[in-house]
């Protein structure tokens, strides 16, 4: 009873508790919850610089972005210093970050109700301790938080920078590497300069708007908006004093938030072209704070979880309605009929190598398995696949100038990779004015690999005879200075900027669906975009129709032996059951020979084991351009959705994801479609060619004794019960590529061993460590650096995965690998397929 009449309002044993002095440990825990209630009411903003903070302190594709400003007052291999570029981006981090994030902050702690009362009651309390004035640390934390959130962007840009210094890769070109130290320097120091200059703006801006026609400008411009503040519900509260967010401030919040719905339904694409890459960070993180400031301050008014509740609706009309992240289809006429059966492909590519009355006279084929890793990918299998491709540039010695103005010397015979014997064998098996192209049968690609096999099908199809589709000038987004044969055009092609267009459909159409493209599309019209810039740029000598090639139909083009182009096995993975979806020119089943390689029927043999057709699962008369079907094996978490197939208009049959889920090298499927071509034509002698580009996974390669990888775990693991699931994951995709490796070597070497020098070859991305040294056949290798893994590379991670096929006085290179790659396209298939010497 007594407590509830105290309870109930008992005035003398209230006040002598409200009274009755806190300890030291008391005072300490209140200060702690208040500065826990400011970042709450702030967590929107907040929330955008630690997202930010993350991501450039530790992701090495955001971290790779800052060489794109950095680099971009000067050629590759000069000195710039403080360039317009630098100026830019930190222009653009004060307008579209910093001042955002400030901003809302400050519209937050000025108008939240809740924040107010107990500033009140702290001030109060002050004046019963007699401390003139108001409580100083309380009117500190709402001061100065606002303004430390809002200097964050600059210091997270300067981050950004020093990481990508770590991450610069040794190279060759040392002036080239050594610009990019400086600028990426400079570009730290001017984003830590920048830090106080936004701070002491912060100071100033509201003294400067009390002082004469600034004061008079914010005073009528608030009278005019007065009814719009008060709609809104961000008017200035009658107590607030001091005034720190006038009228000027809340408009700059209010167009700024309009002009984000604006970039909603605008062109991710033009956006892209005026605010790439590093430029867009700051509208990614800052472009959504005010409108979900606001949410956050309504809900906190009304106490409703708005945007929880947000989330769930979204999440809930998604399950209801259906999202945006169906595969692109084409109606086309009969694109099942398109397709070639595979015993016509082999006779097919054997009139393109002019033996077709002599099958044991052919060359080998060779199948291409590119894995998957983004631009990374793409770029290192068009930059392989052109090596090989220049071959008759190869066989003289010739010199190049790269964009830094040096000269560079290549010796005869790809530096003496190849013999004059070889060279000889090559001469004489291109009959009929033939190429290297005609020897590639398939190309079997995943993710980022899948990319690259698309872009060099492409640009094959629209050559005109054996010269690239590409105009001399050299593109500005690529390292080289000249465009002087098939690697170089087939690398700048694949050097663009897919990634900014794509982060702008996560970061605004995917949040608002609707009738939006999804970032899946919008990275294919990047793709599509790019190529036809390339094919379609003055002076391309490409053939009529070559711009368009990745936007056609997949099986719009028909197959001409006289115009070869290597067939494509696209490598996706199914939500439903797990296992591939292929997406291919080939018809999925043949008549087998004698007994069904894949251990189907002999009548309908399935080339690929437990693989699903794609193109099964949609309605006959529909197709998918060439791009979506790079797409289709390129769905990595985060930059692309899972793709819906729709088998009618309403029915979703399955969903496609990343091909690196089942296997990241694409090495499963081009063994079957070996074992496939020799039980169709028992003469021919397949070779696989494997392109790798994961440097953490050549390393685990290389601790591998009799057959068995050698583990080497660290000592310590954060969280290993999340940890470890997820870390198997991810380490699986490389794990069933390198198994699928051993697989195919060791049947090519059971069927063609002791007669063919060889019959796989790995070319590789190599590893090195902090220093720059080849952690190769060392008992406890430092940690290596990464190689940026995203939709776009820089120029100095370009020159890397360029310079991976020079030769080096260590063990990291990929010497041997080339001279076995020569050595297997000079040898005929007699030679692997006749009797054991």
């Amino acid at each position: 009873m007594r407590i509830e009449r105290v309870r109930a309002g008992s005035q003398p044993a209230e006040l002598s508790l409200r009274r009755r002095p806190k300890g030291r440990v008391g005072r300490v825990w209140d200060r702690i919850l208040d500065f826990a209630l400011v970042l709450w009411v702030l967590r929107v903003p907040l929330f955008s610089v630690l997202l930010g903070l993350a991501l450039m302190a530790g992701v090495t594709q955001a971290q790779d972005v800052t060489l794109d400003v950095a680099m971009a007052g000067a050629p590759v291999g000069a000195t710039a210093g403080l360039s317009r570029a630098i100026l830019s981006l930190v222009g653009a981090v004060f307008l579209l970050w910093a001042m955002p994030v400030h901003y809302a902050a400050r519209l937050l702690v000025e108008t939240d109700n809740g924040l107010a009362a107990k500033v009140a009651r702290r001030d109060s309390a002050a004046g019963r301790r007699g401390i003139a004035g108001h409580d100083w640390l309380m009117a500190a934390m709402v001061r100065e938080v606002p303004r430390l959130i809002g200097v964050l962007p600059f210091l997270i840009f300067a981050i950004g920078a020093y990481a990508a210094i770590a991450n610069l890769p040794t190279l060759a070109d040392r002036p080239a590497i050594e610009a990019a130290h400086h600028q990426l320097t400079v570009l730290m120091w001017a984003m830590l300069a920048a830090a106080p200059l936004f701070y002491l703006y912060c100071v100033m801006r509201g003294r400067l708007t009390r002082v004469g026609a600034l004061a008079a400008f914010d005073r009528v411009l608030g009278r005019w908006l007065k009814p719009v503040f008060a709609l809104l519900g961000i008017a200035p509260r009658r107590d607030d004093a001091e005034g720190q967010l006038h009228a000027t401030g809340r408009l700059v919040l209010l167009v700024y938030a309009l002009l984000v719905v604006a970039v909603l339904v605008a062109s991710p694409h033009w956006l892209a072209a005026r605010l790439p890459l590093a430029f867009a960070v700051p509208l990614i993180f800052g472009g959504w704070v005010p409108i979900l400031a606001y949410l956050s301050s309504v809900g906190r008014r009304f106490h409703v979880p708005i945007l929880t509740g947000l989330f769930v609706a979204g999440a809930v009309g998604v399950y209801v309605f259906g999202d945006n992240h169906a595969v692109r289809t084409v109606v086309a006429d009969e694109p099942a009929h398109r397709r070639t059966g595979l015993v016509q492909a082999v006779h097919l590519w054997m009139q393109a190598n002019g033996c077709a009355e002599m099958p044991a006279s052919c060359p080998r084929p060779v199948i291409i398995a590119a894995a998957g890793g983004a631009s990374r990918a793409g770029f290192f299998t068009a930059s392989v696949i052109g090596h090989f491709l220049d071959y008759d540039r190869q066989k003289q010695a010739f010199a190049f100038t790269r964009a830094d103005g040096s000269k560079v010397s290549r010796a005869a015979r790809d530096d003496g990779r190849f013999t004059p014997a070889i060279q000889s064998a090559l001469d004489g098996q291109q009959l009929q004015g033939k190429d290297i192209a005609t020897r590639l049968f398939a190309i079997s690609g995943v993710s980022g690999g899948a990319y690259g096999a698309a872009v060099v099908a492409a640009a094959l199809s629209g050559r005109i005879g054996n010269a690239p589709p590409c105009p001399a000038e050299a593109p500005a987004h690529w390292f080289g200075g000249a465009i002087n044969g098939w690697r170089d055009c087939l690398e700048s092609m694949t050097a663009d900027d897919f990634l900014t267009s794509t982060f702008f459909g996560l970061a605004f159409h995917d949040q608002v669906q609707l009738f939006l493209r999804d970032r899946a599309a919008l990275l294919e019209e990047a793709w599509e975009a790019s190529f036809a810039r390339h094919a379609g740029a003055t002076g391309a000598p490409a053939g009529p129709g070559a711009a368009r090639r990745l936007s056609e139909p997949f099986l719009g083009a028909p197959r001409d032996p006289a115009h070869w182009v290597p067939y494509l096995v696209l490598n996706g993975t199914s939500v439903e059951t797990g296992q591939r979806i292929i997406t291919t020119d080939l018809l999925p089943t043949y008549a087998a020979s004698s007994r069904c390689p894949s251990g189907g029927p002999n009548a309908e043999c399935p080339i690929f084991t437990h693989a699903i057709d794609f193109h099964s699962l949609v309605r006959s008369d529909l197709d998918v351009r060439l791009s979506t079907a790079a797409t289709n094996s390129a769905r990595f978490p985060v930059i692309s959705p899972p793709g819906a197939i729709y088998q009618v208009d309403t029915d979703v049959v399955d969903r496609i994801v990343d091909g690196g889920y089942f296997e990241n090298f694409g090495a499963e499927s081009a063994l079957e479609l070996a074992q496939a071509i020799v039980d169709v034509e028992p003469a021919l002698a397949p070779f696989i060619l494997v392109i790798s580009n994961d440097p953490q996974s050549v390393l685990t390669e290389e601790r591998t004794a009799r057959g068995v990888v050698v583990p080497d775990a660290e000592e310590s693991s954060l969280l290993p019960e999340v940890a470890g699931p997820l870390g198997a994951i991810g380490a699986v995709r490389g794990g069933r590529g390198r198994l699928a490796v051993a697989h195919a070597s060791a049947w090519l070497d059971a069927r063609f061993g002791g007669r063919c020098p060889v019959n796989l070859v790995q070319i590789k991305v190599w590893p090195e460590d902090s220093a720059g040294r080849c952690p190769v056949g060392t008992a406890t290798p430092e940690k290596i650096r990464q190689v940026s893994m995203s939709w776009w590379l820089s120029k100095p991670v370009q020159m890397n995965l360029h310079e991976q096929l020079e030769p080096t006085p260590d063990r990291c290179n990929n010497r041997a690998a080339v001279s076995a790659v020569w050595s297997a396209l000079a040898t005929r298939s007699d030679v692997c397929t006749g009797p054991t010497p």
